[in-house]
């Protein structure tokens, strides 16, 4: 899936990832709300432009996508494509294929139902903000920062170059798994939590107020492990370049 988005990015990011918005002057709105069960699967993917998900109240998926570009002829052959259905809403971001030089980006903006599954939401060059989900949240970034606050069920981050915030909501009823390769990992667990926790890092340091003991590695490298609680789901963190922080429980 990551792979896919990678290589269609190419056509994108060669003429240079960061993006500023006065590159940009033509802009056009996307803004659609879709009904959707209150454990609707939620699912986005896109190249260029910052993601924020909030949970609300409601049976809707609202979505809200700024597209800019630096000709009308660019922001014409960028489109998003919705396919909704009362369990699922899939977004995709059509970066057509253009020999003509110049920026693109889609900002997205999405409110959707508190118990929904945020599921796929796959981001090449720009940063990830989930707020108050509670169905879990899987999420892969390539170039950007990773904020998933006050959210439930099981959470899946990966993050090649980047850091990952994190803190759960509740008690964990599902396994928690946070990676990244150039990037720091901070996870803050609810209190009252129950799991097994391992934390490993190459090139990085190790912190915790758990109580749990740091190991050095012989040559490299260094990890912790230890169970809060009486025990329960898997909490694993993994990073090369980064460090590691672990709270709460």
């Amino acid at each position: 899936m990551l792979k896919r988005i990678v290589l269609s990015a190419l056509f994108v990011i060669v003429f240079g990832a960061a993006l500023a918005v006065a590159d940009q002057p033509y802009e056009e709105l996307f803004d659609q709300t879709y009904a959707v069960s209150s454990t609707a699967a939620v699912s986005l993917e896109n190249v260029n432009g910052d993601v924020s998900i909030e949970a609300w109240d409601r049976d809707e998926v609202w979505v809200r996508a700024v597209k800019r570009a630096s000709s009308p002829e660019l922001l014409a052959k960028l489109e998003i494509e919705v396919t909704a259905s009362t369990d699922s809403v899939e977004i995709d971001t059509d970066y057509q294929h253009t020999n003509d030089h110049g920026h693109r980006s889609v900002e997205y903006t999405l409110m959707v139902p508190r118990q929904a599954r945020i599921r796929d939401v796959e981001l090449v060059n720009g940063d990830l903000t989930i707020s108050g989900v509670q169905g879990g949240v899987e999420a892969d970034c390539v170039n950007g920062e990773m904020v998933v606050r006050d959210v439930a069920g099981a959470i899946h981050l990966e993050s090649v170059n980047g850091s990952i915030e994190c803190a759960t909501s509740s008690h964990l009823g599902e396994s928690v798994s946070l990676s990244a390769v150039n990037g720091t990992i901070d996870l803050h667990l609810a209190p009252g939590t129950s799991a097994h926790v391992t934390a490993e890092t190459v090139n990085g340091r190790l912190s915790n107020d758990l109580g749990f003991e740091v190991r050095k590695g012989k040559y490299v490298g260094a990890s912790m492990s230890g169970t809060i609680g009486g025990g329960g789901p898997t909490v694993e963190l993994e990073t090369v370049n980064g460090a590691i922080a672990v709270h709460g429980g």
